[in-house]
């Protein structure tokens, strides 16, 4: 069994496809498919259902958590013995849409500037799939809006942001906001369920939705009297001035939210992450 045969393995894991593993890995699917087959000849286990795509097996999925820890050990040794006082390599980073387009393009900008020969990659999703892909080493590190984590996770920076609801200038009263649609994230976004238990404190059950996944259509269509919203107060602060939108403060026990940059906590601190986390906590952040 060979590191090259884990990767592999883990790629069609992860894409469910052969066709889609080759091309991420730039390989020719016959060999792909060659290489699957010779590990599984090797181990004397079947590792994927082959039916509808590459679907693993009891035997494959649990080969992909030691596949997982094997190449995350043979990446660190790897980073390690070449990691320099000068940050270089992939610096592979996760964020929810909110969060990206509202801090992190000028903080990555700024960490470009400073650092040119790390290569930077950010990937956009819901908290819940960010975490888990730091847990399985697919990121370096993450912005989540989870409350807590588990063991396997470190917190390096938090903060809090304070939401409000925003709807159109003409709407004098809460009442008003909440007889209309609210436009929101889908179904599991933090900012919704913060909403949602405030309305239920108000005693408001009955509330419809326009589900939208991103902040700034989410802000153009209440501003075109579309809905109302429930969005981070750094987001609207222009609008508000600019009388565009008018926000209402809520209680800060369903207005505040925190927002965390995690890692796995065996993953190795090389000098690109190192420097990434003093920069985010001097330009962004407060300590934990």
């Amino acid at each position: 069994m060979e590191s090259s045969e884990l990767r592999i393995f883990r790629t069609v894991a992860r894409e469910g496809s052969i066709t889609k593993a080759a091309m991420a890995l730039g390989y020719v699917q016959s060999n792909v498919t060659a290489r699957v087959q010779q590990l599984e000849a090797d181990l004397g286990k079947q590792l994927f259902y082959r039916q509808r795509g590459m679907v693993l097996t009891p035997a494959g999925d649990k080969l992909l958590d030691y596949a997982e820890r094997v190449l995350q050990l043979l990446d660190e040794a790897h980073a390690a013995l070449n990691d320099a006082a000068e940050p270089t390599g992939r610096l592979r980073l996760g964020a929810s849409h909110t969060i990206a387009a509202l801090y992190l393009p000028e903080l990555l900008a700024k960490y470009h500037k400073a650092y040119p020969k790390v290569e930077l990659s950010l990937i956009t999703d819901n908290s819940d799939t960010l975490l888990q892909q730091v847990r399985h080493f697919q990121l370096d590190a993450a912005f989540v809006k989870i409350p807590e984590v588990d063991d396997n996770i470190v917190s390096e920076r938090v903060f809090e942001e304070q939401l409000v609801l925003v709807a159109a200038p003409g709407d004098s009263s809460l009442h008003e906001v909440c007889s209309q649609p609210f436009l929101m994230n889908t179904r599991g976004c933090p900012h919704r369920e913060k909403l949602e238990e405030w309305l239920k404190s108000e005693g408001i059950h009955s509330v419809r939705y326009m589900e939208f996944d991103h902040t700034d259509a989410i802000l153009r269509g209440v501003m075109a009297g579309l809905g109302s919203s429930f969005v981070p107060q750094s987001a609207v602060k222009d609008y508000v001035e600019d009388e565009k939108l008018r926000s209402f403060t809520l209680l800060p026990a369903y207005s505040t939210i925190q927002t965390r940059l995690v890692r796995h906590k065996d993953s190795l601190m090389t000098s690109a992450l190192e420097k990434f986390i003093d920069l985010v906590g001097t330009s962004l952040l407060k300590a934990d």
